[in-house]
């Protein structure tokens, strides 16, 4: 396990990043546990993730809501 800064901030507003430190696995990892604790209506849209003693080392991942709703079909057996 690892240290990571997760940042998170909206596509608007580039200045207010929310910073969060973490342990885990990976970067990735250390994304999803950010924002899985927050509703999807309240998600900001952008979160990059670094190891705490390398900051050079950055994961960006961008969240969008789907332009139009997703319809799921059942599966037919």
């Amino acid at each position: 396990m690892r240290s990571y800064v997760v940042a998170a901030w909206e596509r608007r507003r580039h200045r207010e990043r929310e910073l969060h430190q973490v342990t885990a696995e990976t970067a990735e990892h250390a994304i999803v546990s950010v924002a899985s604790s927050r509703p999807l209506e309240e998600q900001p849209g952008i979160y990059e993730a670094w190891p705490a003693e390398a900051p050079e080392l950055n994961l960006r991942i961008t969240y969008a809501h789907p332009r139009r709703p997703i319809r799921l079909r059942p599966e037919t057996e």
